[in-house]
């Protein structure tokens, strides 16, 4: 019979889990009420800035009242304000050991990005000018994407007149936006190596690239390391945080990716 009982009771849980949560916190929350109501009254050390001990009495009384009368139930603020502490509690309770100098090397090395460790791109360029070519700059686009798909005479004979030249070698985003602007950078991201593709628009015309390399920087290790252990710290405390909220969870018979 007790058998019979225990598989019902765990169907139950497996297809209403979500109520049993809610019906789990509403009894927890009764239960801490009536503890509260019946725990001896006695004021802190320390009362609130401003508050004697008969004032926090007489506010401990309506606190304990308002529980056991479940004024707090539904109350959105109320919930928030548990739910903020609670997660807090969570984050503050975590336990992160400070990463060894090789670890952190290896965390920097993963975000290079985001330390200044700046790509830097190789490619060839032909450059047809919106100054010069006007109205002629679209048809003059299309001839030069058809002769681009055999191997070009020269670059220099095909291209208008550009600060950054035919080829450009090993140089920085920063100083890539510098010679052609930033939205034309923005579009070598997603090119393809060895290709002539185009054309790619800038402020000043349209532009035919041939990528041949991107390489990232190294950043500088001893400049950021203090940054760098800080957003390691966080990033752990956040994972052990996640890990935690889903032990929770599971006590209450949810599952670790229930929303």
């Amino acid at each position: 019979m007790i058998s019979r009982f225990l598989d019902a009771l765990s169907r139950l849980q497996q297809r209403h889990a979500l109520l049993l949560f809610l019906a789990l916190g509403a009894v927890l929350f009764a239960a801490d009420s009536l503890r509260l109501r019946q725990a001896p009254l006695s004021p802190p050390e320390v009362a609130a800035e401003g508050q004697s001990a008969e004032q926090w009495l007489e506010d401990e009384v309506l606190y304990r009242e308002a529980l056991a009368r479940g004024l707090g139930e539904g109350d959105l603020i109320v919930r928030r304000r548990l739910v903020q502490k609670m997660r807090l509690m969570l984050e503050t309770g975590v336990d992160v050991a400070e990463p060894s100098p090789a670890e952190l090397r290896q965390w920097i090395d993963r975000h290079a990005s985001r330390y200044g460790g700046l790509e830097r791109l190789s490619f060839d360029h032909v450059f047809l000018s919106r100054g010069l070519r006007d109205a002629h700059l679209a048809a003059d686009a299309a001839r030069m994407a058809a002769i681009l798909q055999q191997p070009p005479p020269g670059l220099a004979a095909l291209s208008d007149p550009h600060p950054g030249g035919t080829q450009v070698v090993a140089l920085s985003q920063r100083q890539i936006v510098g010679l052609f602007g930033s939205a034309f950078v923005a579009q070598l991201a997603e090119l393809p190596l060895e290709s002539w593709q185009g054309p790619l628009p800038s402020a000043t015309g349209l532009h035919f690239v041939r990528l041949h390399e991107r390489r990232s920087g190294r950043p500088d290790y001893e400049a950021v390391r203090e940054r760098a252990q800080r957003d390691y710290l966080l990033e752990h405390r956040r994972e052990q945080t996640r890990l935690a909220l889903a032990q929770l969870k599971a006590r209450y018979g949810l599952d670790a990716g229930t929303p």
